[in-house]
């Protein structure tokens, strides 16, 4: 492997704002800790807070600690993280670019890590088959069912059927509620969502948007696709 093959691999951890961002080769580990009352990482073994290593296009993080638990978010998701509890070894990060959180509250108690950016399947049938159709109606309802939650992923609320309706009809292409409630039952079959006895509709709604969201089927760059204002 090329030297330029070898830095597309490596991991780099910046101390925000502090320091250069520290380079981790593909195999390599570094420790990381508090010194002065600020987070360091490097090699010195007086560093125990915890561990990263870098593992091919995604890293692991270790928790050395005895009690709390640390905290990974993907800065570039709709919300998701990973907790890494007391004691846990080796727990693999599939984040890009994520924020690791140490301590609530604390000043200087996070960092940030860049990992590689990942490989595509290519090759004969590497490309696979577009699960969903972006062009349709219910990708639409979809991206619209996910919208405030693309927009502020604080926000637990899924937009009712009505909600739906007002936001994607047009005057040359109405779009009622029973319409939109068919849209909703056509992709939660075409993704394999089946409501247990007694749930509501409104439950197939957020799993709809848990699953598009846990999955990429719906990203930001496609609220594009909506027309009209933003809701206030």
């Amino acid at each position: 492997m090329s030297r330029a093959d070898l830095a597309a691999r490596s991991v780099l951890i910046c101390l925000d704002g502090r320091s250069p961002a520290m380079e981790l080769p593909d195999g390599d580990s570094v420790l990381f800790g508090w010194r002065g009352g600020e987070i360091t990482v490097g090699t010195d073994q007086a560093l125990t807070a915890g561990r990263i290593h870098a593992f091919g296009d995604y890293w692991l993080m270790s928790n050395h600690g005895t009690a709390g638990t640390y905290c990974v978010e993907n800065l570039e998701g709709a919300g998701e993280y990973v907790k890494v509890q007391a004691g846990r070894v080796g727990v693999p990060i599939p984040f890009e670019l994520s924020r690791v959180t140490l301590t609530v509250g604390a000043g200087g108690n996070s960092f940030t890590v860049h990992a590689p950016e990942r490989r595509s399947a290519t090759g004969p049938g590497g490309a696979g088959i577009p699960l969903l159709d972006e062009q349709s109606r219910y990708f639409q309802v979809l991206v619209c069912l996910c919208e405030p939650r693309l927009r502020d992923c604080g926000v637990a609320a899924v937009p009712t059927p009505a909600q739906v309706s007002a936001r994607l009809s047009a005057a040359d292409r109405p779009l009622g509620r029973s319409a939109v409630n068919y849209h909703i039952d056509y992709l939660a079959t075409k993704l394999g969502i089946a409501a247990p006895r007694g749930m509501t509709r409104a439950w197939k709604r957020v799993t709809l948007v848990t699953l598009a969201l846990k999955f990429d089927l719906v990203c930001p760059e496609h609220l594009g696709l909506i027309p009209g204002p933003v809701p206030g």
